[in-house]
């Protein structure tokens, strides 16, 4: 019977022993991430700054690169800032058509236990646009995407995405005296992007 107790004592002292060495998982660590994107900017409809179609459009679609930097406080959000440099299509209007964005951005990621993990994006910003590095004409912007991410290796990741931006352009004249009317042009974005985390 002692044999029997003591036997008893000793699965109970191990069960208490294993009970207090397995701890709860740790919270995700926040990161800070960061990274650089090749991007295209496809001219859905260039709106009213290019009314009349037997005239050369000043905006095209054209395509560059963006950086980013955001906060990463958990799995499944993103907040973070991005600008965005691209080489538009002037129809010969302008010597280098270039299309700068600053934004905001918001993602909300869809974890799913694996490498791939999908996401919606939501972004607001300020767009200017002109020969060069000028701005001729400018504007609010607004983002509306989806995409998917793809953990590479520790800390390093790879974005494929694709988004609708409006963005509403200033009327303004051109150095070639042609007048673009106040609107909306819309635009099609595709992203290919390379991040990197680093914990906080």
């Amino acid at each position: 019977g002692l044999a029997s107790a003591s036997a008893r004592a000793d699965e109970a002292a191990v069960a208490a022993e294993t009970t207090t060495s397995v701890s709860l998982p740790m919270p995700r660590r926040a990161f800070l991430q960061y990274g650089i994107a090749f991007t295209v900017e496809d001219v859905a409809s260039p709106g009213p700054i290019c009314v009349d179609p037997g005239t050369p459009c000043i905006l095209g679609s054209g395509g560059g690169v963006a950086i980013r930097v955001g906060w990463r406080p958990t799995e499944r959000l993103y907040l973070g800032g991005a600008y965005e440099l691209s080489k538009q299509e002037p129809d010969k209007l302008y010597r280098l058509g270039i299309l700068q964005q600053a934004r905001g951005e918001l993602r909300e990621y869809f974890p799913t236990g694996h490498r791939t993990t999908p996401f919606a994006l939501l972004a607001v910003g300020l767009a200017g646009y002109g020969n060069e590095w000028s701005i001729d004409t400018w504007g609010p912007s607004a983002t509306l995407g989806a995409g998917i991410e793809v953990e590479v290796s520790g800390g390093l990741l790879l974005d494929v995405s694709a988004c609708y931006r409006p963005i509403h352009l200033q009327h303004y004249v051109d150095s070639s005296t042609l007048s673009h009317d106040a609107g909306i042009s819309q635009f099609v974005g595709l992203e290919l992007a390379i991040e990197a985390q680093e914990a906080l």
